[in-house]
């Protein structure tokens, strides 16, 4: 049976006296370098700053990244969703906590990649629009960055980049996936404008990271 179903799905504010940034991307995009990179320019101009990224290193974070990004274990999707799902719980907590000290803390990855990597899996969807809320509807619970930067790059590039490094060895990084990845990003950013702020990651790493610590300071 078909039911035709309407709401509105508003994420939970950041209410707390610190705040949390988000830097998301796809793979070879830079976005732990610049995570880590931003943590330390925070604290050695006397912001106290914290990083963290997803999947974690607590239990569920490090099944997923040990036996399915790794591509030991298959899931289906909707399986695989959960999974996040239930890691990013315990991870709230966690930063809640740091927030709550009026900390910075900066993620390397949040639930902006968990619905880029849902949409990329459901090919051949006719309305992503539909894929995309029906994945943020697992993520009221959750709080909403102050900030997400998005590092815009080239498949090409991001591709030279996991080349070179020889540490990617997740299941989505490669020449067949990766550019679903990137197309379903494009469309969230087309989808929702006012999300993300776009950085040209093409670009040195040390100019993306002056880039970002400077758009910090409007916050």
């Amino acid at each position: 049976m078909i039911y035709p179903i309407s709401f509105n799905l508003e994420l939970r504010k950041n209410a707390y006296p610190g705040k949390l940034i988000v830097i998301e991307g796809i793979d070879g995009s830079g976005k732990t370098t610049q995570a880590k990179e931003l943590v330390k320019r925070l604290n050695k101009n006397n912001m106290n700053a914290a990083y963290t990224k997803e999947p974690t290193d607590m239990v569920i974070g490090q099944f997923i990244r040990e036996k399915i990004l790794t591509g030991q274990i298959t899931l289906h999707p909707v399986a695989s969703q959960y999974l996040f799902n239930a890691d990013r719980v315990m991870h709230m907590e966690k930063i809640e906590a740091l927030l709550a000290k009026g900390m910075i803390v900066v993620m390397d990855r949040y639930f902006w990649s968990a619905v880029a990597y849902a949409i990329a899996d459901k090919a051949g969807a006719t309305d992503y629009y539909l894929v995309a809320f029906s994945v943020l509807s697992f993520y009221h619970q959750f709080l909403s960055p102050d900030i997400t930067f998005y590092l815009d790059i080239s498949v090409e590039k991001a591709l030279e980049r996991i080349k070179q490094s020889g540490k990617h060895k997740e299941i989505y990084d490669n020449r067949e996936t990766l550019p679903n990845i990137k197309r379903s990003y494009d469309m969230l950013l087309q989808k929702f404008p006012d999300v993300f702020t776009r950085i040209n990651a093409n670009r040195p790493a040390q100019e993306i990271t002056d880039e970002i610590f400077a758009r910090l300071q409007t916050l």
